[in-house]
């Protein structure tokens, strides 16, 4: 077995990986929206017009996961450079434009892109690289990604101040670049085999001569029930995170200033940087589906927190801090759990076909949210739809756990 002791390329491949999710997941979906307002203003359109941006994006990765599961393992780095360059290519000539449907189309051939460098990518490319550590691994690699976010958006606002937004969108789309090309040409592998390496935690002992992955094949795992089970709960989560975005929204229905939304996002944001790596290691700690289930039941108690939060600005940083665990749990929770349940083998295509229904759910996401808080005025109802679907998560992984321990494996289970 390789010492451990010594410095392992695998962790190198998790610093790529937080450049190129940074470079474009959390950049292009997360801090992108502080240029919402000044373009809309700039453009003479609604705000809502504008953020239909995302919706398309979530759209789009719904459309290109599909080819992702099929065309990842042979894809090669120049591939998926060239992906994250695209997504930069396109924000930069929207820092020209004045059509907002320009935006749409943009938001969509955005989220084509990501398709490629975003959660079914980074989490195949890990679980190659880790046999053990897998969970921390990925967790840490988003935590990256969320201190890069946490740095650029308020920079995007100092820089939107200085020279405005087109200049500040066109430096924004810069810095991601620069961020995730080089990340995906130079550093990120797809497996440890391409650089005659082995994986960290790899125990000779443990794996028999010419021994291929392990794992439920494709065609058996997608029709499984443990496969709608976890595409139900992953789609559904997407749904539940979206609350994060939102917390202005909530500041202002309870009499809070304005500053203490913003601040909610502030706080999810930090916590996002301690909580992606502290649930990857309870992952690897006590198994994916107990970590995952017991993590949820955090999510559960943020919501009541922000339910008894109104006139308690603490509380309500609280509860944002804790929610952003539903987030946290989106990305390396379901990424493990599904390695649980189906193995290695065909993990990448398996997630793949798996997450496009999440990314599907995540465009109506925000729709779901806004509409129960018009239709009832207060957004408790908002935090009790989530507590709801969080318990409905919660059964679908158990369920799912339970019936993936029966499915057919080809290799030994881990």
């Amino acid at each position: 077995m390789e010492k451990e002791s010594k410095f392992h390329y695998a962790w190198l491949v998790v610093l790529g990986c937080g450049m190129l999710i940074a470079g474009t997941v959390t950049f292009y979906t997360v801090v992108i929206g502080n240029f919402f307002v000044p373009a809309a203003e700039s453009m003479g359109v609604e705000y809502s017009s504008i953020s239909l941006y995302s919706t398309l994006v979530y759209l789009g990765i719904a459309a290109g996961l599909p080819f992702v599961g099929n065309m990842i393992e042979e894809m090669p780095p120049i591939g998926i450079a060239a992906f994250a360059g695209i997504q930069s290519v396109i924000i930069a000539i929207l820092s020209f434009t004045n059509s907002v449907a320009l935006w749409w189309v943009g938001g969509a051939i955005v989220g084509i892109g990501m398709s490629f460098t975003s959660i079914v990518f980074v989490s195949t490319v890990l679980t190659n690289w880790f046999e053990k550590k897998t969970g921390f691994a990925i967790g840490l690699a988003w935590a990256l990604a969320s201190v890069a976010s946490a740095i650029m958006s308020p920079l995007s606002v100092m820089m939107i101040d200085a020279m405005g937004w087109r200049m500040a969108l066109l430096v924004f789309a810069i810095v991601a670049a620069c961020l995730a090309v080089p990340a995906a040409l130079l550093i990120v592998q797809y497996s440890p085999e391409r650089k005659g390496m082995k994986p960290y935690g790899y125990d000779p002992a443990a794996h028999a001569e010419g021994e291929m992955a392990a794992g439920v094949p494709f065609s058996k795992a997608i029709r499984s029930a443990a496969f709608v089970l976890l595409a139900f709960a992953l789609a559904a989560t997407q749904i539940a995170s979206v609350i994060n975005t939102y917390f202005p929204v909530y500041a202002e229905s309870v009499g809070f200033a304005p500053t203490v939304g913003a601040l909610m996002i502030s706080v999810a944001l930090i916590f996002d940087i301690g909580l992606n790596p502290l649930v990857g290691w309870t992952i690897d700690k006590f198994g994916a589906v107990k970590a995952f289930v017991a993590w949820m039941a955090v999510g559960i108690l943020s919501m009541v927190i922000l339910m008894a939060s109104a006139g308690n600005v603490i509380m309500a940083y609280l509860g944002a801090g804790l929610g952003d665990v539903l987030y946290v749990l989106l990305g390396v929770g379901i990424a493990s759990v599904a390695s649980t349940v189906f193995g290695t083998k065909d993990y990448g295509k398996i997630f793949a076909y798996m997450t496009i229904a999440g990314f599907a759910a995540g465009s109506i996401g925000g729709f779901v949210i806004t509409k129960l808080y018009e239709v009832t005025g207060s957004f408790d109802a908002v935090f009790m739809f989530v507590i709801g679907t969080v318990v409905a998560i919660s059964a679908a992984v158990v369920v799912a756990g339970a019936l993936g321990k029966k499915l057919p494996w080809e290799g030994e289970r881990a």
